[in-house]
């Protein structure tokens, strides 16, 4: 016989039904005195039949803030309505823990319509509350980690994940910017296949644990031709390792400038105070011994140096000026020719007998001729210190431009380097192999006072030596 088929199955008093069902039942007088209980409300708050009925009112079984909303709004409402649903109450169970409950009552009236019973079902929210608890702690963990998330995506600083196999787990926007990659299309891959350097360098980024303080390493990379450092340190998460990136190129750049101009200017500095500080200390040492010829040989040598010690000073002095104010050149026409005339004029007679001038009568500049002379004169001067042969200075008219060129014979400058020789300190010559010194600047402050007038500096390509073209715009 099946248990379907078993007669006793379904033999269950109603009785039975009301003191075990699945949810507490529970009547009280329209005051709220309790007056019939079942046993499930029993089992859920621990007190007996004889504590509670005939003795307590619903009101005594609720916590102190259900109580003020039972007075408040429950017992009104089910006066009003003859029922309330879904009432969110905790009741104090025997030993004075609580228990969340739902409440649904129904107010029974007699034919007069005068209440006499409340008949309440009670359902056990324990379960319900625990799920509710999960649910808002996992939203709160969803919105926080939805806040990290964004935080992640707008912070400078690169953040790659690196997991326990060694492959990238998250690369946030920085990181791709940084590193040049898309983190769509590396996340999930092997770090040593994205980043080709990574085992020779993983090596040497500290890492740490969690709220420790650690000072990044700096690293180069080679990115498409050129060098790219970074700053880098580790946390270990557990199940990875979090990498920081900073892009320090910039800042590494500026630190080798440092020590560039260091080196630079205390070396064109000491050769002619040497000078200096040599010829006045024979003058003053032996200046009665000495012939009339001498003295004036070692005071033109001071006077010589001086000059020099103050062309670098005013070199360094226009290059801060460049680099933090706004100059304003003069922009008013003047005679291309008489600029470069007078140049020639003024130098010495064995470079002056080196200079050939090939001027274009009328050519007319619109723009600021004590400055326009400053930058041919620097164009000149390294003419004539890297070549030995002749120099040609020329003046032609173009659209709208007139063009200087000046032309030497010399060793020339590489492809690659016609670009640089306009950076601030740049010299085709640091180690003086060819005898040939210099700060470096002179070209960059030419290629500065040039765009200040509106006009081009540039190197041309020439099959022997070098020839450098100044474009400043025509006087109309």
């Amino acid at each position: 016989m099946s248990a379907l088929e078993d007669p006793t199955l379904l033999d269950e008093s109603a009785e039975e039904l009301y003191e075990h069902a699945p949810a507490g039942y529970l009547s009280t007088l329209p005051g709220g005195l309790v007056v019939k209980v079942n046993e499930t409300l029993l089992a859920w708050t621990g007190h007996s039949r004889d504590d509670l009925v005939g003795r307590k009112r619903l009101h005594d079984l609720l916590a102190p803030g259900a109580r003020i909303y039972y007075e408040t709004h429950y017992a009104p409402l089910l006066q009003m309505q003859g029922s309330v649903r879904e009432i969110a109450v905790e009741l104090i169970r025997a030993d004075g823990s609580r228990v969340p409950v739902l409440l649904n009552s129904t107010l029974v009236r007699d034919e007069a319509g005068v209440p006499r019973v409340v008949r309440t079902t009670v359902f056990n929210a324990s379960d319900r509350r625990r799920y509710e608890r999960e649910l808002l702690r996992a939203r709160a963990d969803a919105e926080s980690r939805a806040r990290a998330a964004l935080a992640l995506a707008h912070v400078n600083e690169g953040v790659v994940l690196v997991g326990a196999n060694q492959r990238i787990d998250v690369l946030n926007a920085a990181a791709e910017r940084i590193l040049g990659l898309i983190a769509a299309d590396v996340v999930g891959r092997p770090v040593a296949d994205v980043i080709p350097e990574w085992e020779g360098l993983v090596g040497l980024v500290p890492v740490g644990d969690p709220g420790e303080v650690i000072s990044p390493a700096v690293l180069p990379l080679e990115r498409s031709g050129h060098e790219q450092w970074l700053a880098a340190a580790g946390v270990d998460s557990g199940d990875g390792v979090v990498y920081t990136l900073r892009d320090v190129t910039a800042d590494h750049t500026l630190e080798q400038l440092r020590g560039d101009v260091v080196a630079i200017v205390s070396h064109e500095l000491r050769t002619p105070l040497t000078g200096v500080y040599g010829s006045a200390q024979t003058l003053l040492a032996r200046y009665d011994t000495l012939n009339d010829d001498t003295r004036r040989q070692l005071l033109a040598m001071i006077v010589d140096q001086s000059d020099r010690l103050t062309r670098i000073v005013d070199q360094i002095l226009l290059t801060s000026r460049l680099d933090t104010e706004d100059i304003v050149l003069a922009t008013v026409p003047f005679e291309a020719a008489a600029v470069v005339g007078d140049l020639h004029a003024a130098l010495p007679q064995a470079e002056r007998e080196r200079v050939v001038l090939d001027r274009v009568a009328g050519a007319r500049v619109r723009g600021d001729a004590g400055i326009t002379a400053q930058i041919l004169t620097n164009l000149l001067d390294n003419a004539l210190k890297y070549s030995s042969g002749s120099v040609h200075v020329g003046i032609s008219a173009g659209d709208r431009v007139i063009r200087f060129t000046v032309a030497d014979d010399g060793s020339g400058v590489p492809v690659g380097e016609r670009e640089r020789i306009f950076e601030k300190f740049y010299r085709l010559d640091p180690s003086h192999q060819l005898g040939v010194g210099g700060t470096g600047l002179g070209l960059y402050i030419a290629k500065q006072l040039t765009e200040r007038m509106s006009g081009r500096i540039a190197v041309l390509p020439c099959e022997r030596g070098t020839t450098v073209l100044l474009e400043l715009p025509a006087a109309e």
